[in-house]
């Protein structure tokens, strides 16, 4: 099997498990404390930050897109996060614990947004095929869209735990309501 040919089946690997990940994630009610409900977007923005320093560190060259991708992550990364929670259930349990689901809609969404580092990866191989080379030539470019996708995952899933907090506090009752 040729390297590229591995390359191609690894992404499709990887595509498969989060595609599976999500269905089971979204699909199902989820259990949230509201003491813990930013544990996650802690710990990605942790990863970004590491993931803009190895930028720094390895392609300073790319910085200007880093900085330019990140401003454009952010505001996606917000409308991303609106639509998931328009289409997210919320449920209060008892105080200081949720109930939570998604649908298929939000699992389109997610999708939908990781498939934009696909594209974007597309974009700034000018439009070669998604195959990662050893080359160091390529290797600056992919920590970009590492980091920017990171960053929009943070600004996403950060916006999405706001709704979900602020429909909570406003829901007495235990009937389920969209965070919209």
């Amino acid at each position: 099997m040729q390297a590229g040919q591995q390359t191609l089946w690894i992404t499709v690997g990887v595509i498969v498990l989060v595609l599976a990940r999500f269905l089971f994630r979204e699909l199902r009610v989820r259990r949230m404390k509201t003491g813990s409900l930013f544990a996650v977007p802690v710990v990605i923005a942790i990863i970004g930050a590491f993931t803009i320093y190895s930028v720094i560190a390895v392609a300073p060259d790319q910085i200007p897109n880093v900085v330019i991708g990140g401003m454009v992550a952010i505001v996606v990364g917000v409308g991303i996060g609106l639509a998931v929670a328009h289409f997210t259930t919320v449920q209060v349990a008892k105080p200081g614990l949720l109930l939570v689901r998604g649908s298929w809609v939000t699992v389109g969404i997610w999708v939908g947004a990781l498939a934009l580092r696909l594209i974007a990866r597309w974009f700034v191989s000018g439009g070669t095929a998604i195959v990662y080379s050893s080359a160091t030539s390529t290797l600056g470019p992919s920590l970009m869209l590492n980091a920017v996708l990171v960053v929009m995952l943070t600004a996403a899933l950060t916006t999405v735990r706001m709704r979900i907090l602020a429909v909570s506090r406003a829901q007495p009752t235990s009937e389920p309501v969209s965070a919209a």
